[in-house]
């Protein structure tokens, strides 16, 4: 059976969702799941986890962990990357320092300052990972998480030969938050959304098979809508597509929602993010269930962790080709996924060709394949693909230590009022993060 690699299992709270989908998958059954991570206490812990899930579940999975990533790569057949450079610390900077110029962010991990800067910080090494996995394990399919999920993937798929899929449950929260807004079951609506992540909007919703939209849209009229839906409602009302992943990640690719003139986003129920990490709190949890003062069976039931149904789906297309022995192009054992981020081939017409975006996609005779578009509303397709454009600027910059380019995409970016503030924020951030920036110091000195 298959060998799923995990880099960055020292995200205890991350890692064990895929984990237990892992060990509660009988189509993964007889399966590896390899844990990787710089720092050992975190990789320790999680390993624990996983051992006493496996143990409780009598599940037929093998446990591997190591911090030497060349070592744990071997035989991969897939490769979940979850990292974050700079952990809590390098997040508060992020949105720290940008803040005493007047520009608060309320996630700051895939636009604004902040999410700019954790690319300049996240895209080498991811490129590094691509690099070892092109050496040891180059058929291995790599599904990224990590954040800014569309500027990681369109690196990845310019800068290495690497197979690879960007995933993110936004657009499956807000589906659920509408069917809940609603009052129907989930099971009893569909979706069609088209975007990039954490900027995509739903074009089509179905509840029952009539216009979920339109139902959307009465309701709106009806009751008075929630904080949390107020920056989506306004531009569902102008654009006619309900914008997805939740407000406080769509203020931040619009102009206005967080200026001083809307109170810094309250005026519409925002508040401002605060970095997360994992607590001491957190550790002693896991630690009890460890020591068996807690049960892990809390833990054993499937989080549906988008990577794992992928994996499901193609090892579930490869296993029923081998045993018809065929390598018919049209055999189809096919799974729809509502959202995964890949290059845009032939899907959506009237953006860049060859751009990341979110987009819905089969997945049949071992490969993942976007669904054909066509052209999306034109106002929606200029707002993607100025964000196209400056996340291009983003990932040159982060890979050639550019310091111009960077500033360009900050000039580009909605929240960045001026020039001048533009180069105080830049020049800031770049010093308070120039341990995991040696591109620019390196080549600048």
């Amino acid at each position: 059976m298959s060998k799923i690699v995990i880099i960055g299992a020292g995200s205890v709270v991350f890692s064990r969702g895929l984990i237990a989908d892992i060990v509660m998958s009988n189509e993964l059954s007889g399966s590896t799941i390899a844990l990787c991570d710089i720092d050992p206490k975190g990789l320790d812990l999680t390993t624990q986890l996983a051992q006493r899930m496996v143990l409780e579940a009598e599940a037929d999975i093998t446990i591997e962990s190591s911090t030497e990533r060349n070592e744990i790569l071997l035989g991969a057949d897939y490769v979940i990357q979850t990292i974050a450079i700079g952990g809590k610390s390098a997040w508060e900077k992020d949105l720290e320092i940008p803040m005493k110029y007047g520009v608060l962010q309320t996630v700051g991990d895939t636009v604004g300052p902040g999410g700019i800067s954790r690319a300049l910080r996240l895209i080498p090494v991811v490129l590094d990972i691509c690099h070892d996995m092109e050496d040891i394990c180059p058929e291995a399919l790599l599904l990224n998480y990590s954040n800014p999920n569309s500027c990681v993937c369109s690196a990845i798929h310019q800068y290495s030969g690497i197979k690879a899929v960007g995933l993110c449950q936004g657009l499956y929260e807000t589906h659920k938050e509408l069917a809940n807004f609603l009052n129907v079951p989930i099971e009893e609506t569909s979706i069609l959304a088209v975007g990039i992540n954490h900027f995509n909007w739903i074009l089509n919703f179905f509840v029952q098979g009539m216009d979920g939209l339109a139902m959307l849209r009465d309701r709106f009229d009806l009751v008075e809508i929630p904080d949390n839906m107020k920056i989506s409602a306004n531009l569902f009302r102008v654009f006619g597509a309900y914008p997805a992943s939740g407000d406080k990640h769509v203020a931040e690719f619009i102009p206005y929602f967080l200026s001083r003139d809307a109170d810094h986003g309250r005026r519409y129920g925002l508040e401002l993010m605060q970095a997360y990490g994992q607590s001491p709190e957190h550790w002693e949890i896991i630690r009890n269930h460890l020591d068996g003062y807690m049960p892990v069976d809390l833990y054993l039931k499937r989080s549906n962790e988008i990577a794992i149904s992928l994996i499901e789906a193609l090892e579930s297309s490869n296993w029923a080709m081998s045993a018809l022995n065929t390598k018919d192009p049209f055999f189809k054992v096919v799974r729809y996924f509502d959202a995964v981020n890949i290059p845009n081939y032939g899907i959506v017409t009237n953006v860049p060709e060859g751009a990341i975006l979110e987009v819905p996609a089969i997945v049949n005779n071992n490969a993942v394949r976007g669904v054909f578009i066509g052209d999306i509303p034109s106002g929606i397709a200029t707002l993607l693909t100025q964000r196209i454009y400056q996340q291009n600027l983003i990932m040159e910059s982060a890979i050639n230590g550019d310091r111009n380019l960077a500033l360009q995409a900050l000039l580009l970016d909605p929240l960045v009022p001026s020039t001048e503030v533009a180069e105080l924020i830049l020049d800031e951030l770049l010093e308070a993060q120039s341990e995991y920036l040696p591109r620019f110091f390196d080549m600048n000195e």
